[in-house]
């Protein structure tokens, strides 16, 4: 039959039939193994066949690697601000503790030389002996005294009629203000003081310096007749 022969509706199923016959199927279509040079994929849309460009397929996963380097460097800020921070805290306390030890530095040497002016500058002792055997022991039993020792050039302490050279007794002056460290002499350039009189360390032996006359006012001394040019006189003035 000829196309002339033909009715519509056949000329339409004949057109029909020669489309379906010389077009090719997706599943028809070439399967490849790469990417590389393919521009677009086939697919269908309401109902419809259309071209489907290959960056709107990677777009979801371009965006999501966008988001995680943005989250990426996020955290890496956060981290580095952090590090920072820690870098900063761990410097204050590093100050503060340097801070602190020269304080604790600055009060000892304060207290050690308050100690060595309070110890440096007089002694006191109870009493005067000519005599004695002083011996090298060290005594840690309360109830003596601090004696100077004449001949032998030296303090000790007096307990139980015993003289030790070395004590170490609550309550009474320590042996490092009056000897030195192997007690073995009397500290020089040091006053000790025993009842009212003034004595003097310069030589290895103790020496009178003066006497200390008892405090009086500027118009008792001026009034007193007898001054005595090794007497050290206390005077207070009267409001």
């Amino acid at each position: 039959m000829s196309m002339a022969e033909m009715t519509q509706e056949e000329l339409v199923q004949e057109v029909l039939d020669r489309v379906l016959q010389s077009s090719t199927g997706v599943e028809d279509l070439e399967t490849v193994t790469s990417l590389s040079g393919v521009k677009s994929l086939p697919g269908e849309k309401d109902g419809k066949m259309v071209n489907v460009p290959l960056e709107l397929i990677g777009k979801p996963a371009s965006d999501a690697a966008a988001r995680a380097l943005a989250a990426a460097k996020k955290a890496e800020g956060a981290v580095a601000g952090l590090e920072e921070k820690t870098q900063a805290a761990t410097e204050a306390a590093t100050k503060a503790n340097e801070a602190a030890a020269k304080a604790e530095n600055a009060a000892a040497k304060v207290e050690q030389t308050t100690a060595a002016a309070i110890g440096g500058a007089t002694a006191r002792f109870s009493s005067w002996m000519e005599t004695g055997n002083v011996l090298p022991d060290k005594s840690t039993k309360p109830g003596g005294s601090v004696v100077y020792v004449a001949d032998a050039g030296k303090f000790a302490y007096h307990m139980d009629s015993t003289l030790y050279g070395d004590w170490d007794v609550a309550g009474v002056p320590p042996a490092g203000i009056f000897m030195n460290a192997d007690r073995t002499a009397i500290l020089p350039d040091k006053l000790y003081l025993l009842g009212d009189a003034v004595y003097t360390g310069t030589g290895g032996s103790l020496r009178l310096l003066a006497y200390r006359h008892e405090v009086m006012s500027g118009e008792a001394y001026e009034a007193l007749q007898d001054k005595d040019a090794n007497t050290l006189y206390l005077i207070y003035e009267e409001d």
